[in-house]
């Protein structure tokens, strides 16, 4: 028999060589470990970032919305309030046109004799389908004054037939002399007679127009 020939194998080295192979792949392993998670850690950072801007620009939309939606009540609102407004005004229109109407009817059926004074004291009378008629007046001496304006008020209830008359002295208080107002209202009173005596509907009004 031959003789088997002895290897000894030093296992003290292999053993070192093992543990190098070990702890280089172990370092290895930690370097890509850290490096896998610093970029987990960054596509984190990342995905937290698009995140945020992502919840910025829905609450950036939903701030444009609740603005949107904000402006379009306040202009619905406007347009309501348009609204009753031509609705109030073609009701006040309407009731202009009644009115309107209804002077017409009144004036249609009645006369006007409208006396006011001028800035030289004349006499003025308005009457409709007539001319005006203007009438000098001197505080010293009324009688051309007074006789004209009785004829001319007499007149009236004369054209006046069945219509009610209205007769309407208009003045300034500033302007007129107290003379001049007291024998115009005097004269008024005297048509006031007349008129009830002839049973027609007379109504006086007087208006300052300082007031």
């Amino acid at each position: 028999m031959k003789n088997k020939r002895t290897i000894f194998i030093e296992l003290t080295s292999l053993l070192d060589v093992i543990l190098i192979m070990i702890f280089v792949l172990l370092m290895q392993a930690r370097t890509r470990t850290a490096q896998a998670m610093d970029k987990a850690a960054e596509e984190e950072k990342a995905a937290q970032e698009i995140s945020r801007e992502l919840d910025a620009a829905r609450e950036s939309m939903s701030a444009r919305e609740e603005e949107a939606r904000a402006r379009e009540e306040a202009l619905q609102e406007e347009i309501d309030g348009l609204i009753r407004d031509v609705e109030a005004r073609d009701e006040e229109i309407d009731g202009l046109k009644r009115r309107m109407a209804s002077r017409e009817l009144v004036l249609d059926n009645s006369l006007l004799i409208t006396l006011s004074v001028t800035e030289d004291s004349s006499i003025r009378l308005e009457q409709a389908e007539q001319a005006e008629v203007r009438i000098a007046y001197d505080w010293e001496n009324e009688t051309y004054a007074v006789n004209r304006l009785r004829s001319l008020l007499s007149g009236g209830l004369d054209a006046a037939g069945s219509r009610a008359v209205f007769v309407v002295f208009q003045y300034d208080r500033e302007l007129i002399y107290r003379a001049e107002y007291d024998m115009i209202l005097r004269l008024v009173n005297e048509m006031k007679l007349e008129a009830k005596q002839q049973e027609i509907p007379l109504s006086f009004l007087e208006l300052d127009i300082q007031e």
